[in-house]
């Protein structure tokens, strides 16, 4: 289950070109930035030391990236590790595969902190590749020259199959009223070859799968009913009946709350360039004394971010939207926002740092050239808007629900984290 980023402008008229005397020894050294306006020390000193850090982590990737390189253009003589260690070593984080044009380690390519392994050959090139996954990515490990690489990337609903001596990558989605189901082959360059997207929508709007739906492969082949069924069934098929085997595993071990939470902002800068909006809180969602770690991306897409830690492990929960809110100590959260007419309504809960959602519905709105119209539904069915708001009284007190009291900066949660 999916449990899945401002600027200040400073215009140009607001730039003067006077100059400022400050009586000598009145309050603290201050200079002036490029566009000549005044800097207090304190903010120089800021400066510095986000340089100094940026410097510093430019300089472990590099060394990084210059290890790799040596490692792979080394002394043929020298001894090889197998592919078993390889795979090891970088579940470790001791080896890194090129990513978005740059060296991560295996921490930044996942969301969560629990992930999950298996070792099948996807290929068929007679080698077995090492698959890893959260509850978000998905990822295919090939080794190549002594060194890991990314053979496959997915999000949302990704996952390897194995049954019968077939193998591939399914995508299954279920959304909102629709679905979507894809099965891929992929070769030993990672090319991957797929079937065609199946997809369904409720066209309707009567919370069943009928013939009046829409049923298309790709984007213009219509489909039937019957085709579309006979083709899902045959990939969940795969999916209920995989052979392949996972086992759990830890990306890292944290003593504390603060250091997980400190930990996982820093991840965070690697992923989807959340680094450049993103605020943070801490908040009381469950009835423990440990703060939940909320995160506001700034952006419809990325959403919002909980993180829990409980007895050394971390759970992340992300709602595509805006809007979340909580009820402190109460254990669950909430949030009915969206837009262009579409307003999904999501109810969560968190148990012993799981989160769960409990509660699925959405509203739509459609204009018939004169007057607005709403349709609500509650668990994939249509219901009248007063079930759909007693649905929702039923899991969750609204009125009770509140939002992250402060924001703050990266930089400043991080010094509340460190104290």
């Amino acid at each position: 289950m999916r449990i899945n980023r401002k600027r200040r402008i400073i215009g140009y008229a607001a730039v003067t070109a006077a100059i400022l005397v400050f009586p000598a020894g009145c309050g603290k050294e201050t200079g002036t930035d490029d566009t000549g306006m005044v800097k207090t020390a304190e903010e120089e000193e800021k400066k510095e030391k986000k340089e100094k850090e940026e410097k510093e982590e430019k300089e472990e990737k590099d060394r990084t990236l210059t290890e790799n390189e040596e490692r792979m253009t080394g002394n043929p003589m020298d001894d090889c590790p197998d592919q078993m260690e390889i795979y090891e070593r970088f579940m470790d984080g001791e080896l890194t595969v090129t990513w978005k044009k740059e060296q991560a380690p295996i921490t930044e390519l996942f969301w969560d902190n629990d992930i999950e392994y298996c070792f099948y050959d996807i290929d068929g090139d007679g080698v077995e590749e090492l698959h890893v996954k959260d509850s978000v990515a998905y990822y295919a490990v090939k080794v190549c020259n002594s060194l890991p690489q990314i053979l496959f990337e997915g999000w949302w609903g990704h996952e390897p199959v194995a049954l019968d001596g077939q193998c591939g990558i399914l995508h299954y989605d279920r959304g909102y009223g629709s679905e979507w189901v894809e099965f891929m082959t992929v070769d030993a360059d990672g090319e991957t070859k797929s079937e065609g997207e199946f997809y369904w929508s409720d066209e309707n709007r009567n919370g069943d799968m009928d013939e009046k739906d829409h049923f298309t492969v790709g984007w213009d082949e219509e489909l039937t009913m019957e085709q579309y069924v006979r083709y899902r069934d045959e990939q969940l098929k795969k999916l209920s009946e995989n052979e392949l085997e996972w086992k759990e595993r830890q990306l890292e071990s944290f003593a504390t709350w603060q250091e997980a939470y400190a930990a996982y902002i820093k991840r965070r800068e690697n992923i989807n360039s959340m680094q450049d909006y993103t605020h943070y809180s801490l908040i009381y969602v469950d009835d423990d004394e440990i703060p939940e770690l909320y995160i506001d991306t700034g952006g419809m897409v990325t959403g919002e971010f909980v993180v829990s830690f409980y007895d050394g492990h971390m759970g992340v929960m992300n709602r595509g939207r805006v809007g979340l809110c909580y009820m402190e100590h109460g254990g669950l959260l909430y949030s009915e926002s969206g837009n262009m007419g579409f307003y999904p309504c999501n109810i969560y809960r968190l148990l012993k740092g799981e989160f769960s959602e409990i509660g699925t519905g959405w509203c739509t709105e459609t204009y018939d050239g004169e007057n607005v119209n709403f349709d609500y539904f509650w668990e994939g069915r249509p219901v009248e808007e007063t079930e759909y708001e007693a649905q929702i009284a039923e899991l969750i007190d609204k009125p009770a629900c509140v939002e992250p009291e402060k924001l703050y900066t990266k930089e400043e949660i991080l010094e509340i984290l460190e104290r």
